[in-house]
C-alpha cells in the first residue's frame, strides 16, 4: 500500500466536537469559533484574532485594512503560496516577488530591504515547511510585516512565539497544515484599528454590508480539538524528522536546514542529487509518494523569467518533500528512512 505524501491527523475527539455542534444546531459563527480564536491569540500573543474561511480571505481583509490600491506594492517571496496573488486580484496592488537567497528557501533580509520603496505597503514572510525565517533584521522597518505561520504555529523563534513579531499573522488550516479544520484560516493582529476594519469586512452588519468570510462552528470545534493536541503533533513531527536526518547523513542528498528542535517540520524537504526521472521512479517503486515542495514558484505564475530568480527556480525543480505527519506508523517511518538511506 502506498504511503501518501500528506495526511491530516483527525482523532475521535475532533469528531466528537463537530458532532456536538450538529446536535446543538451550532452551525454558524458562535462560541466554538470564539474559543478557537482565543486559543490562537494565546499561542501567538497577538491580541485580536479573526477566524475566516480561507487564507485568501485573510489576505483580502489585511490588504483592505491597509488600504492597498492599484499602484501600491507588496513584497512576496517567490517560494510561497498563491494566496496573496489571488487576494490582489480583488483588492489591487502589485506583487514585488523576491528570489530565495543561495542555500535557503527564504529571501535574505538584505534582499527584502533592497525592494522597499515609498510604494511598499507590506512585506510577506512565511515559515515555509515549518522552518523559521530569520526576521530579526526586519524589526523597526516602517512597512507592516505579514507572517504566515501555517507551517510553524505553536513553535518559537528566539523564545518568542511564531508570528508574534509581525503586524499581522495569518494561518491556513487546510488538511496538510500543522492543525486543520478541513479548510479555513485565521488572521491575527495587535492593532485595534486594523482589527475593527477587518472584523467589519468579515461578515458586515445590517447597516454595513461585508463579505461572507466567516468560519463555521463545525470548523471552530474541530480547531479547538486540534489545538489541544498541538504540542503532541509537533513533538511527533520532530521525532520523525530526526530519523530522516539520521538516514540522509550517509547520502549525497541535502536537507534544507540542519535539525533544530525549534522547527515544526510541516514537511521534510530534500534537495536530491539525482535526475528527476530516476528520483520519481525510485520512490514510486518503493511505494512512497513524494511531491515537489513548490512546483510552480510565484515568479513563474506572474510571468517572470527564471534566470532572474535562479535560486527559487532551482528549488522548484530539485526540492521534494518526503511524507512526514503524526499518523505515520513505525513501519512506515522505518520504510521511508531506509529508502532514503539506500537512495545513493
Amino acid at each position: 500500500m502506498k504511503i501518501v505524501s500528506s495526511k491530516p491527523t483527525i482523532t475521535r475527539k475532533d469528531l466528537e466536537g463537530v458532532l456536538d455542534c450538529m446536535i446543538h444546531d451550532e452551525l454558524n459563527t458562535g462560541s466554538p469559533v470564539k474559543t478557537f480564536e482565543s486559543a490562537l491569540s494565546d499561542i501567538t500573543t497577538l491580541k485580536y484574532p479573526l477566524a475566516v474561511n480561507s487564507l485568501v480571505s485573510a489576505y483580502i481583509m489585511i490588504f483592505r485594512a491597509l488600504e492597498i490600491s492599484a499602484e501600491d506594492e507588496v513584497i512576496i517571496p517567490s517560494f510561497y503560496s498563491t494566496a496573496p496573488l489571488s487576494a490582489m486580484k480583488l483588492t489591487g496592488g502589485k506583487p514585488v516577488i523576491v528570489d530565495s537567497s543561495p542555500n535557503s528557501i527564504f529571501p535574505s533580509i538584505e534582499q527584502i530591504k533592497e525592494k522597499i520603496t515609498d510604494k511598499t505597503k507590506a512585506v510577506i514572510f512565511s515559515d515555509s515547511c515549518g522552518f523559521h525565517a530569520d526576521v530579526e533584521g526586519l524589526h523597526g522597518i516602517s512597512v507592516p510585516v505579514i507572517a504566515d505561520i501555517s507551517h510553524s504555529i505553536g513553535t518559537e523563534l528566539n523564545e518568542k512565539p511564531a508570528g508574534s513579531y509581525a503586524a499581522f499573522a495569518v494561518a491556513s488550516f487546510a488538511p496538510s497544515m500543522i492543525i486543520t479544520t478541513g479548510n479555513g484560516g485565521m488572521v491575527l493582529t495587535s492593532n485595534s484599528k486594523h482589527f475593527s476594519a477587518m472584523r467589519e469586512m468579515r461578515s458586515g452588519s445590517e447597516e454595513t454590508p461585508g463579505f461572507d468570510f466567516t468560519m463555521t462552528d463545525l470548523q471552530g470545534a474541530m480547531g479547538v480539538s486540534q489545538v489541544m493536541k498541538l504540542k503532541d503533533f509537533i513533538r511527533r513531527r520532530r521525532e520523525i524528522a530526526l530519523k530522516y536526518y539520521e538516514s540522509i547523513r550517509i547520502t549525497p542528498h541535502k536537507p534544507v536546514f540542519p535539525y533544530s528542535d525549534s522547527f515544526a517540520f510541516q514537511s521534510f524537504p530534500v534537495l536530491f542529487d539525482s535526475p528527476s526521472d530516476r528520483l520519481e521512479k525510485y520512490w514510486k517503486k518503493n511505494g512512497i509518494e513524494i511531491e515537489k515542495t513548490v512546483s510552480v514558484p510565484l515568479h513563474s505564475i506572474h510571468g517572470l523569467k527564471g534566470f532572474d530568480y535562479p535560486n527559487t527556480d532551482r528549488l522548484s525543480k530539485k526540492l521534494f518533500s518526503l511524507p512526514l505527519y503524526p499518523t505515520l506508523t513505525k513501519k512506515e517511518i522505518d520504510k521511508i528512512a531506509k529508502s532514503l538511506a539506500a537512495f545513493i
